[in-house]
């Protein structure tokens, strides 16, 4: 009977949210692929997005730590990387991109955004959250797109990388605050992350600055470090 009892309470209970593999259509043409795992109601969505040569998989320990938090995820392949390798039916490979061509991988936040929208998720309930030079790219989407997050998280972001610029999207007063974060042993990286908090309290951002312990990117991810950046979105209104 206990055994009987057991059954039709594990059946009566909703199952767990399961990540999903869904792919996007960029209106440039690219084919892109990407984890998405729902939110609990009412919960953030992150929009993560990779750096340089790597792939959704980076952000595998974020994503746990996500789920267990009660959020949702959304992380790309980027064209040219990992199963979004093809754009206007050609093949694309990263490793032969302009800056041009880096520059429009933008849209590939933006495609994500409106995805998102279209199973009722708002762009005012996601965080755009990038690494490197996803960093860059989360903010210009942000700026420049039609979507407006709630939130905007930079790790170890560049006032430049591969031709795709950060600083000109701090120059103006956005609605959505930005967590920009860098250890202050990668040189680059930090110098650029004060330079744009900076810049965005200047123009009348809620920027916050957030310094991680070694490692580049995702590889920021301590116990210590991720709860922070946990508890800088719980405090999103």
């Amino acid at each position: 009977m206990k055994l009987a009892a057991a059954l039709l309470l594990a059946a009566a209970l909703p199952a767990a949210a399961a990540q999903r593999t869904v792919k996007l259509a960029t209106p440039d043409g690219c084919a892109l692929e990407a984890f998405y795992l729902a939110p609990s109601s009412g919960a953030l969505t992150f929009v993560n997005v990779h750096g340089l040569g790597s792939g959704k998989y980076e952000w595998d320990g974020f994503q746990k730590e996500l789920k267990a938090s009660g959020y949702g995820y959304l992380s790309l392949d980027l064209r040219g990387h990992g199963e979004s390798r093809s754009c206007g039916g050609k093949k694309a490979a990263y490793m032969y991109f302009s800056g041009e061509e880096w520059n429009k991988a933008s849209l590939d936040v933006e495609t994500a955004s409106a995805w998102l929208k279209g199973r009722g998720i708002k762009p005012s309930r996601q965080v755009f959250c990038g690494a490197s030079i996803g960093a860059n790219l989360v903010m210009k989407a942000a700026a420049e797109g039609a979507y407006k997050p709630a939130a905007v998280v930079m790790l170890s972001p560049g006032l430049e990388y591969a031709g795709v610029k950060s600083a000109p999207y701090f120059a103006a007063r956005r609605a959505f605050p930005v967590l920009t974060a860098a250890s202050p042993e990668d040189g680059y990286a930090w110098f650029s992350a004060v330079k744009l908090n900076e810049a965005g309290r200047a123009a009348g951002l809620t920027s916050s600055l957030l310094a991680g312990k070694g490692g580049h990117g995702v590889n920021m991810f301590t116990p210590e470090f991720t709860r922070a950046v946990l508890d800088w979105a719980a405090a999103l209104k």
